[in-house]
């Protein structure tokens, strides 16, 4: 016993050598001004972030709505802004930044990773390393040094410099006067390019978008439907509240679970990633990225429930209707996702709206439970109160 006391002791004197150089900061709003210092790592959740200071360790933020970065980091910079994220800063290594509307107008030594709706690389920017840009609208007017891989839902429009390779996929590309590639230009896109000669240094090469739809992709799709069917037999079985709540939110709550699946899909894997990357928050990391991974797969079964429900509602509740309506709607979900034009979007409705309900099935179903005793007191008294009443009666 006096052994583990010991190793335990010297477990948490270990971490907390590790941890003191790491500040956990959750505030409403969150400011550094322009000659402050920041010596520690810093790990910050808030609401309005305004950062002008400089900043000697790697920085964790994620805000609510606002997020400016206009300081000097010689660390990583990792960021997760729901609303809108500003970098007109500088930073010596890597820069990783989501929100729904990015603007990067800043110098970034290494590389750059981009995940929003839309995303705004402006003229003053300057990405030292390769930038990977993922969003629905791109335009890109900066310079990038290294390599730039670009995909665009809607639009990307190209009036920057990158220096190396370029790849590029998205329906409509433009390639404005000022586009200067480095080297060789491989795009995907609805319409043929024909750029000037000086735009392109290397070689320009074409990819058909697929649709056709291959007896490959319909084999793929049904061996996935199978699965996902035999995932949620055991989910449904182990989980029936959660279940229950989860297809009940998707019926009355659309919205919200949109809105909820779109912040934590994107959060979580960024959350998980920032954790992993520190040592006392591997196991935490690996966590975060489970539930995500989990949430992921298991969005499709709430999906498939609620709108194989909603073709037989008249068919009863019954184990067997139940699986039915799993399977028709799965059947459903992943026929969609066959077909090029509307697989993307169909996956993407899939994934937020199921992976929202969930979070907010799992939300409501713990503030029952913390309530479960509360609940069991009154009822108690009540009963108590019932029975004192009955003894008096004569």
């Amino acid at each position: 016993m006096r052994r583990l006391h010991a190793l335990i002791l010297l477990l948490a004197a270990g971490l907390s050598m590790q941890a003191h150089a790491i500040d956990f900061i959750a505030t409403n709003i969150y400011t550094v001004a322009k000659e402050t210092v920041v010596e520690n790592e810093q790990w910050v959740l808030t609401d309005l972030a305004e950062i002008e200071g400089r900043f000697k360790n790697d920085l964790f933020i994620a805000a609510g709505s606002m997020l400016q970065l206009n300081g000097a980091f010689e660390g990583n910079l990792w960021s997760v802004g729901s609303m809108e994220t500003t970098f007109t800063g500088t930073c010596l290594r890597n820069v990783r930044l989501t929100g729904k509307t990015v603007r990067v107008s800043g110098t970034i030594n290494g590389n750059l990773i981009v995940l929003a709706d839309t995303i705004l690389i402006s003229t003053n920017a300057v990405v030292g390393g390769s930038a990977h840009l993922l969003g629905s609208s791109i335009i890109q007017e900066g310079l990038i040094e290294g390599n730039g891989r670009l995909s665009a839902a809607r639009i990307v429009s190209l009036d920057g410099t990158i220096e190396g390779n370029a790849r590029i996929t998205s329906p409509d590309i433009l390639l404005g006067r000022n586009t200067r590639i480095g080297g060789d230009l491989i795009y995907t896109a609805n319409k043929e390019l024909f750029p000037s000669g000086n735009i392109i240094s290397g070689t320009l090469k074409r990819t058909e978008p697929e649709t056709r739809i291959t007896s490959a992709r319909i084999t793929s799709r049904a061996f996935w439907l199978f699965a996902a069917f035999l995932a949620g037999i055991p989910f449904m079985a182990l989980f029936p509240m959660t279940t229950a709540m989860a297809a009940q939110l998707v019926r009355t709550s659309p919205w919200k679970c949109l809105l909820a699946g779109f912040l934590a899909s994107g959060a979580l894997p960024v959350l998980g990633i920032m954790s992993v990357s520190s040592l006392i928050g591997v196991p935490l990391g690996t966590l975060i990225l489970a539930a995500w991974g989990a949430l992921f797969y298991l969005s499709r079964i709430i999906m498939g429930l609620v709108l194989g429900s909603l073709i037989l509602r008249s068919a009863g509740t019954s184990l067997f209707r139940i699986l039915m309506s799993m399977a028709l709607g799965l059947a459903i979900i992943y026929s969609a996702t066959i077909i090029p034009s509307i697989g993307i979007p169909v996956q993407v409705s899939v994934l937020w709206m199921g992976m929202g309900s969930l979070i907010l099935a799992l939300l409501e179903k713990r503030r029952m439970i913390i309530q479960l005793p509360k609940n069991l007191k009154q009822f108690e008294a009540l009963k108590n109160g019932n029975n004192t009443n009955r003894e008096d009666t004569p």
